[in-house]
């Protein structure tokens, strides 16, 4: 996967603890892990809210499909 090259700013005492955990050339790995753990946790609650407002319209949507479905006939609009 390609790389982009940023410039971050972080207070020290983070990137201090960073450097204690990962080594002074291990804050690009620290900073694409974090990143990628909260991309998952951000798509995961998207996506949960999406799927809650969809299952909390089905009912409404299927009792519209009932009066459509009542509405055609074969012998009309067909």
């Amino acid at each position: 996967m390609p790389n982009t090259r940023l410039n971050v700013s972080l207070p020290t005492p983070i990137v201090d603890d960073i450097k204690a955990l990962y080594g002074p050339r291990g804050i690009s790995q620290f900073l694409e892990e974090a990143a990628q753990e909260k991309l998952a946790i951000l798509k995961k609650e998207k996506y949960k809210n999406l799927i809650e407002g969809y299952q909390a319209t089905a009912e409404a949507t299927v009792e519209v499909l009932k009066k459509f479905d009542s509405a055609v006939t074969e012998e009309r609009d067909v």
